[in-house]
């Protein structure tokens, strides 16, 4: 069984009444180490209580051992000759060496101060890893199997020593790949609408104040409190971000594992580049066809006298028949004398082409029509409609926020076209307001509308003709299935006419299929006369 070595630099002490005994600390707990690892650096920590939890599980006997010798056994748990503790500092141990020959030659080294040094043979069952500024992974161990204690008279050991002694150690610890959550991504998107509503709230009370209203100061600045602790903690998201990438990079990837990133559907390259795409719900679709079960109605629970039955809720269930994977791609073509000359053009091309991937789904998901493409949330004759006017009111928007779930209402998110952006825009509230409020958060413009951002898609109709749906209100991670049968692919494409101009041409594809799983958490807006 492969284990790790550590080594800690602390002083062991011997006893003076007698008896062959020695003690002294083994590691401690919550204090980094010395920087590890060969070809990827680390420093690590032992978690406190993880020596308790490993000392308390332990099936087989630890044994104290001179220089990591397994034939030099100084004393062991199995008798009670060797005793571990984990206290508020870290791993104490107390043992009575054996008096056996080397047991004697090892306890007057520890004596005389020759041999100080404890080190200490394990196998890690749980840890974590994070980036840290300066380059270097930081380890957290939270669950080990402790395999053995050594005294040695060196903390450094080279491998071929290791080797010799008959240790089968690990020489470089695997640094495991660090994906950004779901849940990262979700407080990522939400946190700068949260940041711009209490903002507006801010803003109003220090209005309702300078108008005369019975607003104390201390009130203003509790909400002040509020805003700042959600600008440091969207700061916070954002460092973790920079963190995340800076350990991809430390990792390494060759050309092509980094452009299997960059095009997978649920990569931060499709996700950054579409909302929609980075929010939609996405399952693998297996076979050439599948059935996505979908949900018309919710139902509550009712209070009942003691004696009636329960009412069972009925959940209405029914399906999409998904009949095949559709295929959506995009090429270029450049002229080798270009790319050779265009320094990373090859790399800069391929990315876009993914990007306009995604934003090709995206306009799928609100407005495909179900025939070559995907069957989107417009055309979806069972998604709720709500009338709206060529010159759209607060009213029929209300209505259409209104048609939404409020389990879902929440966290859903209203999709405009761009010219019917422009009319909402210039809609008022009853004191002269506008209807949409606009912030600058970290930079970007957020446009929201009772609080719920708008985004501008290309997907969506004008909204100049009836029957048109150029509004569309949705939960989309709680609305929208995309069955996924073959991930984006970009790759060089090789034909006799790309040959014969000396150009060179690439192609992103992928096979997929979608649509809406759930019409409480979607609604939309269709152009009446």
């Amino acid at each position: 069984m492969k284990m790790e070595l550590r080594v800690q630099d602390s002083e062991l002490r011997s006893n003076e009444d007698g008896t062959m005994s020695v003690s002294g600390y083994v590691n401690l707990t919550e204090q980094l180490s010395e920087t590890l690892g060969v070809t990827k650096r680390f420093k690590e920590k032992i978690a406190r209580g993880t020596f308790s939890r490993a000392i308390r599980n332990a099936t087989k006997d630890i044994d104290f051992l001179s220089e990591h010798k397994q034939d030099k056994i100084l004393a062991s748990t199995r008798n009670n000759s060797l005793q571990l503790k984990e206290d508020e500092q870290g791993l104490f141990m107390e043992a009575t060496i054996t008096p056996t020959s080397w047991g004697k030659d090892a306890y007057e080294l520890i004596k005389s101060g020759i041999h100080r040094n404890m080190s200490f043979g394990f196998r890690t069952i749980s840890d974590s890893w994070k980036p840290t500024a300066s380059g270097i992974f930081e380890r957290t161990i939270t669950e080990m199997e402790l395999m053995e204690i050594s005294v040695v008279k060196n903390p450094a050991y080279s491998q071929s020593t290791i080797s010799s002694r008959g240790i089968d150690l690990i020489e470089e610890v695997e640094i495991p790949e660090i994906e950004e959550k779901q849940e990262v991504r979700e407080v990522k998107r939400n946190l700068p609408i949260e940041i711009a509503k209490q903002s507006r709230h801010i803003e109003a009370l220090r209005s309702m104040k300078k108008n005369g209203a019975n607003i104390s100061d201390s009130r203003i600045h509790m909400a002040e409190n509020t805003l700042e602790e959600l600008m440091e903690e969207s700061r916070m998201i954002n460092d973790l971000k920079k963190e995340i990438e800076e350990l991809r990079t430390l990792q390494g990837t060759d050309n092509q594992s980094a452009i299997g990133q960059a095009v997978s559907p649920i990569s931060e390259l499709m996700e950054a580049t579409s909302s929609v795409v980075a929010k939609a719900r996405k399952v693998e679709m297996k076979a050439g066809k599948m059935k996505l079960p979908y949900q018309t109605a919710l139902e509550d629970a009712k209070f009942v006298v003691e004696g009636e039955d329960i009412p069972e809720i009925a959940l209405n269930l029914t399906s999409h028949d998904l009949e095949s994977a559709k295929r959506v791609g995009i090429s270029q073509s450049f002229s080798k004398q270009v790319i050779n000359e265009a320094d990373g053009l090859d790399q800069h091309s391929k990315d876009m082409l993914v990007k306009r991937v995604a934003k090709k789904i995206e306009e799928e998901v609100l407005a495909g029509d179900g025939v070559k493409g995907l069957k989107g949330i417009s055309g979806d004759v069972l998604v709720p409609s709500k009338n709206v006017a060529m010159a759209p009111t607060g009213a029929s928007l209300r209505a259409l926020y209104l048609a939404v779930h409020s389990d879902y209402r929440s966290n859903a998110q209203w999709y405009v076209s761009a010219g019917f952006f422009e009319k909402i825009a210039l809609l008022t509230e009853a004191d002269g307001s506008y209807l949409m409020k606009s912030e600058r958060i970290d930079g970007k413009v957020i446009s929201t509308i009772w609080g719920h951002q708008v985004e501008v898609s290309n997907g969506l109709q004008v909204g100049d003709t009836i029957g048109q749906v150029p509004v569309i209100f949705a939960d989309v991670a709680n609305c929208y299935t995309l069955a996924i049968s073959k991930d984006v692919e970009v790759k060089n494409l090789v034909d006799t006419k790309n040959v014969l101009r000396g150009s060179v041409a690439f192609t992103a594809e992928m096979y997929c299929n979608g649509g809406v799983h759930n019409y409480q958490a979607v609604a939309k807006g269709t152009i009446v006369a």
